[in-house]
């Protein structure tokens, strides 16, 4: 082997050789996005509602742009909360894609979370008091009385722990609809609801001296989530840097504007 053979040979060699000396190795591709995605979430206005066979709302609008910027063909599907729970804790459910979730340390070992936020939360007692803006009522004064609930949803330590002990009832129904007409009806003595969701609720009924209750009984981010695969930590962190853009460029704003109106704004 002449010399100029030997040199392009080793010059050939040289980047193999190197990491072989270092003892480093490539670093392993990043797992592809998916072409298409299938999000489910229960009924939820004004998030997620479903007009005929239209899927739509303020987390459908927001997740929309999301997917699309990152160039997934996204479908949302309308799935009753407790079912939509149970599919996702089975090791081999038929959800891959859920929203809108609060974070929990059991939720945390079956699903992939991101680090943005959808949505910041906050729980409300809603109350009927004709005339007043803000009632002068606490969850304390609840002793004795009915709360309507949102069956499978979260709710406040302070709820749970009030409801264990015998301090009240909660009356729980699948839809917030049913539970503000329920509530307009004196068959429970207050709603417990997210307190836009709440707000929403009430103006589409057209109810009357129906009123949230200050302050908020607890705070919490809802997030997208999904089964946890090999590809889920890359998708999850995929949709946060989305998320992340839509709130600093205004996206995210605008969308909740349109549906909630400005912060202060009556509904």
């Amino acid at each position: 082997m002449d010399i100029l053979r030997l040199q392009k040979l080793l010059g050939a060699c040289a980047p193999a050789l190197f990491c072989l000396l270092s003892g480093s190795v490539a670093p392993a591709a990043a797992q592809a996005l998916p072409a298409r995605l299938v999000c489910h979430d229960d009924i939820f206005a004004p998030y997620f509602m479903q007009n005929g066979a239209r899927i739509e709302g303020l987390n459908v609008d927001v997740l929309r742009e999301a997917a699309s910027r990152l160039g997934i063909a996204i479908e949302f599907r309308a799935m009753p909360w407790r079912r939509l729970e149970t599919e996702l804790a089975k090791p081999q459910g038929a959800v891959d894609c859920a929203f809108a979730m609060s974070r929990t340390p059991e939720r945390e070992r079956y699903l992939e979370y991101g680090k943005v936020p959808l949505q910041p939360t906050e729980y409300v007692l809603f109350v009927r008091q004709p005339g007043v803006a803000q009632p002068a009522v606490r969850l304390e004064d609840m002793a004795g009385k009915v709360i309507g609930v949102r069956a499978g949803f979260r709710l406040p330590d302070a709820v749970a722990q009030g409801a264990a002990e015998g301090r009240w009832t909660l009356a729980e129904v699948s839809t917030d609809t049913a539970n503000f007409q329920k509530l307009a009806l004196h068959r429970v003595d207050a709603v417990l609801a997210n307190s836009s969701v709440g707000l929403y609720t009430v103006k589409q009924l057209k109810l009357a001296g129906i009123v949230p209750v200050s302050p908020a009984l607890t705070h919490f981010d809802t997030f997208i989530v999904f089964r946890k695969s090999a590809a889920s930590p890359e998708l999850a962190s995929a949709f946060d840097r989305v998320l992340k853009q839509m709130r600093q460029d205004g996206s995210i704003a605008r969308i909740t504007t349109a549906y909630l109106g400005t912060p202060g704004q009556e509904l």
